[in-house]
């Protein structure tokens, strides 16, 4: 399973078909007012994205899933498979209407459709031979029809062949997270399987009827945090976090910005890490030492950090999935963020840093079970956050030992971002990659890579040796030029 941005990937050509879901307009009376209030982040990133579009088109937040249907292609079947996932998704049958005047937090008025008002419309588009075009043609239209406000923020489109059928489900970012769009994937492959075969069978032994909503969590989660102060000890927890690293969010250990009026799209990148065989060795080697895989990748990050700029803290931001059992089967955008800081000496063995990243990981899931935008009104200020590492593991997710044979990746929309630097770390039952995306400036084109490949050498080195190399200083001609470059360098723990 690959995530990657869509023109990184040549796609399989063939005969494109674009399927939309349809519905009356909201001023029939089958939109009925809906009280739910949209997530935090929900209401975070639409309001952002009406900003900073202006008079303009909104800027594409949207996330693909590809893969595979294998042999003829059954259109019947295919649209009552979207059908029905239409169905056991109330997010997918719900939108919000903004009203600009209305006093914050009622801005946006939802409205919510019943589970029959749904109709599947397919519209040919066209036959493509050249994988490249089909990737500029299919990128338009999620950038033109995705969009953060408006139903449906989502659409399918298929490539047949005669050996095969692609899929692929676009949604906002506002409808799902990573972990969403992926078990879209095998609920969407074991609908059509039971559509196919004319029986529901299949799908009604392994899926439940009607998921939980998400509606209903945005809902507890908005009337649980904002039942909070700001003497709360999460809270607290972040002020100490804000104040030790200079009242802002951490940024990435080397200086990736450049001056600019109009940033371009950010270069992205995907890294193999660990095979399946050494990514098993990494995690044995950590939990030996109390720890887990995404505590030595964090010592293994802190490390070359620490390389670069000398600094005896790392600090950065970590998004954490908030979905509770009782929502396991169901769509939405289930990810909290949260702080993580902890110390490293430039003499510290591997297994000592491990140890400083499970102290500095210890009750980061109940923090970031406070939504960002809620923690940034109680501090009473903004909080942006550029430097971001994500750890999946996403062996246990449902389908995931198919995802080879259905061909799964995943696409993200692209970012124009002057500031950001992105790395989503993702463990499969393939091994260990890293996809990221950074500035598009000279400064981010030399430190990133070096960045990845350095923790790569690492990585390798303890999931072989049990510790990293002897020498961890970088050579000269690779090291990053931070001398003239550590304006966010200076932190120090004694």
């Amino acid at each position: 399973m690959k995530f990657a941005d869509m023109l990184s990937v040549i796609l399989s050509p063939g005969h494109l078909t674009i399927w939309r879901a349809c519905a009356p307009h909201v001023s029939d009376p089958h939109w009925t007012a809906d009280a739910r209030r949209p997530s935090y982040v929900q209401e975070a990133h639409i309001t952002y994205a009406l900003e900073t579009a202006g008079n303009g088109p909104l800027q594409p937040s949207w996330l693909v899933c590809m893969f595979d249907l294998p042999g003829e292609f059954n259109a019947v079947a295919f649209t009552e498979a979207l059908r029905a996932w239409v169905t056991r998704h109330e997010a997918l049958r719900s939108q919000f209407i903004v009203a600009p005047s209305a006093p914050p937090g009622e801005r946006f008025i939802r409205t919510t459709l019943p589970a029959d008002a749904v109709r599947i419309r397919p519209s040919a588009a066209a036959d493509f031979t050249d994988g490249r075009k089909l990737s500029r043609y299919l990128e338009n239209l999620f950038d033109s029809e995705v969009l953060a406000i408006g139903w449906p923020s989502y659409l399918w489109a298929t490539v047949s062949r005669p050996q095969a059928t692609t899929v692929y489900v676009a949604a906002d970012h506002t409808l799902m997270d990573c972990y969403s769009i992926l078990h879209t994937t095998y609920e969407i492959q074991l609908l059509y399987a039971s559509a196919h075969a004319s029986s529901r069978s299949t799908a009604a032994s392994i899926l439940p009827e009607q998921p939980p909503s998400y509606l209903d969590f945005a809902e507890a989660e908005r009337s649980a945090a904002g039942a909070l102060n700001a003497e709360h000890e999460s809270i607290a927890r972040w002020r100490t976090f804000l104040s030790e690293s200079g009242g802002r969010l951490p940024q990435f250990p080397a200086s990736v910005s450049e001056a600019t009026e109009s940033p371009a799209d950010q270069p992205s990148g995907y890294t193999e890490l660990l095979n399946a065989s050494d990514a098993l060795s990494f995690g044995r080697v950590c939990r030996t030492l109390e720890g887990n895989s995404f505590a030595g990748l964090l010592a293994c990050l802190a490390k070359v950090g620490q390389e670069i700029c000398s600094s005896n803290v790392f600090r950065t931001m970590v998004p954490v999935n908030t979905q509770t059992e009782q929502f396991q089967f169901s769509i939405g955008w289930y990810v909290g963020m949260g702080p993580v800081a902890f110390s490293i000496k430039q003499t510290d063995s591997f297994g000592e840093v491990v140890r400083s990243a499970v102290a500095g990981l210890d009750g980061l899931r109940d923090i970031a079970r406070i939504p960002l935008p809620r923690v940034a009104e109680l501090l009473g200020q903004p909080l942006r956050d550029p430097f971001m590492v994500s750890y999946m593991d996403l062996r246990h997710t449902p389908g995931a030992s198919n995802w080879n044979t259905w061909g799964t990746t995943v696409f993200r929309s692209r970012c124009t971002d002057p500031d950001e630097v992105f790395f989503w770390f993702i463990r499969t039952h393939d091994g260990f990659h890293v996809s990221y995306r950074h500035p598009a400036t000279k400064l981010a084109g030399i430190a990133i890579p070096h960045y990845v490949e350095r923790t790569k050498e690492l990585l390798r080195s303890v999931a072989c040796n049990g510790d990293w190399p002897a020498l961890t200083s970088l050579p000269k001609k690779d090291r990053i030029a931070h001398d003239r470059h550590q304006t966010h360098c200076g932190d120090r723990i004694s």
